[in-house]
């Protein structure tokens, strides 16, 4: 018995001397990353004081070239005097420079710093949506231009009220509209503010109007001539920038062939993810098919139909869509491959930003690696960041120039009864200052959206872009649809689409699986402010040396952190299955809803007695099937012998008449 009890004690001595040296290591080791951890947070905190002159330089140089641009169309040309050129360009922009325009107004810097940091975090499946995006360019090419280009609009919503003979529908249409482009622009807007405050501490209620200053600017004076040139200057200036960093984080990783080996291993390349779930985040259904909706919706968008409208013929029209693709392509592929770089790099170094706290947010991780890695080159930081505001400048300015003409065709100009075109284009250089001002207001809420960029830009727009694109396929489509078709079905998939984007923001359910196993978090030091004094291990006073007071001066050190880097997180999944649903579903959602909403209304309004839309108002396919043409000549034949000499048709056949006429002379200048 005595020797069970020495036996005993040895053991026991044998471990509180482990369980001591243990403790020690751990107080030593939360030290050690004490500092590691002052050393890296002071690479971005001191940013400011380190940076050389020669970032401001080439930052600002960028920044007058795209003034020096708005300035030269101001007093070149027309000197913007008319609205035809300050609006469309006198309709004589040739399709290459409209192509790239195209393309960086809906690819900027939302894409920059979104589809990284979506492929760092959920893999690689959403790179597929560049068959979405080549499938619905493709359709905007060939369904679209010819329905919209003959019609030399200057708002693409002069579509609707031609179509549904409703100048409701048309105004509905501008708001929404209008609506759509002042988000997109916001949310644009505040994404480089995230990369500049992370860069030189400079705040976010500085940079915000700074960066909206500028884009007015050159918008205001220059028109639609300066914001097409600026776009090519700064697409040149982006893909300069995204190729540096490229470059940088592959050397940093080991090479490509590294990274590829790397994210492959820990499941990142991921291609043919066939859940039919619609909650799953993304899945080859989502990013494929849910993803052509929302880029017809760009394409026939304000901004798209502008440019569209911009060039001299139908064919330079459809030149100018196609030639945008394959530079898409090739931007959405640089931009995927940026992710998986990051992802390799911050793997092989085990430690993860955001995770550790050296990032507030993972919308940041881009910025972060650029001033971490590179800013001990003169120049590389302030490339990026000329890279970044000229990506967000040319979202901008399109958005301003959008809105403009939306306001000056759709809400002013039909309620003036003579009005010159000076003062008309005053009145819409004035209107591009007024949304500017409202932009920079909506950028300042949208940063308090959560989630990815990818996810807050694709799920807000969503709400307004989809049932906009339900009402514009609805009447193409469907010669038949009425005006009260329009409207009802419009009206009730926005209120489903901003249910679905508030529940989601608001109520957050993350789908089951949605993100992949997390970066390792041992080799860097974590930031854990949410609990400035961790008492783990409070009984641990050896040798006169209180470790819980050494814990509790180091307070951003998290012992059960490194515990939980080889665990896959784990969502619940309880909560309204309406809020679960992929945000890359959303888009989808909406033109569905408002097109068979609409299709309902018209079948109860009796809309398919009517007489059918004219030919020139529905899509070529549409125009040439038999049902339509029999029943548009026959319809049309049957109304006009039965009331031949009425009162009641003669009225309608004239304000029908007169209506397209005023449109017909306004479009030739007869007005």
């Amino acid at each position: 018995m005595a020797e069970r009890d020495g036996t005993d004690t040895e053991r026991d001595t044998l471990f509180d001397g482990i369980e001591k040296w243990i403790i020690a290591a751990k107080a030593e080791a939360a030290i050690s990353r004490t500092l590691e951890y002052n050393f890296r947070s002071g690479i971005v905190q001191n940013m400011a004081e380190t940076l050389h002159y020669v970032e401001f330089l080439i930052f600002g140089v960028t920044l007058l070239i795209s003034i020096s641009i708005g300035i030269y169309f101001a007093k070149s040309g027309g000197k913007q005097k008319t609205l035809e050129e300050y609006l469309v360009g006198n309709r004589k922009i040739s399709f290459c420079p409209v192509a790239i325009s195209l393309l960086v107004t809906f690819q900027s810097g939302i894409s920059l710093l979104g589809l990284p940091v979506e492929i760092y975090q959920y893999g690689t499946q959403i790179y597929l949506g560049i068959i979405g995006l080549v499938t619905g360019y493709i359709l905007v090419a060939v369904l679209f231009v010819p329905v919209l280009h003959p019609l030399q609009l200057t708002s693409v919503y002069e579509y609707l009220e031609l179509r549904f003979q409703s100048r409701a529908v048309r105004i509905t249409g501008s708001v929404l509209g209008s609506l759509f482009t002042v988000m997109y622009m916001a949310i644009a807007l505040f994404v480089p503010s995230l990369a500049l405050e992370a860069v030189t501490d400079l705040s976010v209620w500085i940079s915000i109007p700074l960066v909206a200053s500028v884009a007015v600017l050159y918008t205001m004076m220059g028109g639609m001539k300066a914001v097409v040139w600026t776009d090519v200057f700064q697409f040149l200036v982006m893909i300069a920038g995204i190729t540096v960093v490229l470059v940088k984080g592959i050397i940093g990783s080991g090479g490509l062939l590294q990274v590829w080996q790397t994210c492959s291993e820990q499941g990142r390349v991921q291609f043919l993810n066939l859940d039919p779930d619609p909650t799953a985040r993304q899945t080859f259904w989502a990013v494929t098919l849910g993803t052509v909706t929302s880029w017809i919706g760009h394409g026939i968008s304000q901004s798209g139909v502008q440019r569209i409208s911009s060039t001299s013929s139908i064919r330079e029209a459809r030149k100018a869509v196609l030639t945008n693709l394959p530079a898409a392509v090739i931007l959405e592929t640089l931009m995927a491959l940026l992710g998986l770089v990051l992802f390799a790099f911050y793997y092989n170094q085990a430690c993860d930003p955001t995770r550790a706290g050296y990032i507030q947010s993972s919308n940041q991780l881009v910025p972060y690696f650029v001033t971490e890695q590179m800013s001990v080159v003169p120049g590389f930081v302030g490339l990026f960041m000329a890279c970044l505001f000229s990506a967000t400048l040319s979202t901008l300015s399109s958005g301003l120039s959008a809105v403009s003409a939306l306001i000056w065709e759709d809400m002013v100009d039909p309620t003036l009864s003579r009005t010159s075109e000076v003062r008309g284009t005053f009145v819409t250089k004035v209107t591009v200052v007024c949304t500017g001002v409202a932009t920079v207001g909506l950028a300042f809420l949208a940063m308090n959206l959560k989630g990815t960029i990818t996810q807050i830009t694709i799920g807000t727009l969503s709400a307004t872009s989809g049932p906009l694109l339900g009402v514009f396929l609805l009447g193409m489509i469907l010669p038949w649809a009425n005006a009260k078709s329009a409207i009802v079905g419009g009206f009730l998939s926005f209120c489903l689409c901003v249910t679905m984007t508030v529940g989601a923001n608001f109520a957050p359910t993350p789908s089951h699986n949605s993100m992949l196993p997390k970066v390792p978090i041992s080799g860097c030091y974590v930031n854990s402010s949410a609990n400035h004094s961790l008492s783990v291990y409070t009984n641990t006073n050896t040798e006169g040396y209180n470790y819980t007071e050494i814990y509790q001066a180091t307070p951003y050190y998290n012992v059960s952190a490194s515990m939980e880097d080889g665990e896959s997180p784990y969502f619940d999944i309880t909560g309204m299955w309406l809020f679960r649903v992929s945000f890359l579903w959303y888009h989808l959602i909406g033109v569905v809803s408002a097109f068979i909403i609409g299709l309902l209304t018209t079948l109860i309004t009796g809309g398919f007695s009517d007489i059918p839309a004219e030919p020139r108002f529905v899509l070529p396919c549409i125009r040439h099937m038999k049902c339509f043409t029999r029943n548009y000549h026959a319809s049309s034949s049957i109304l006009l012998r039965s009331y031949q000499g009425s009162p009641l048709l003669t009225s309608h056949m004239q304000g029908r008449s007169s209506m397209r006429s005023s449109f017909r002379d306004k479009k030739t200048g007869m007005l």
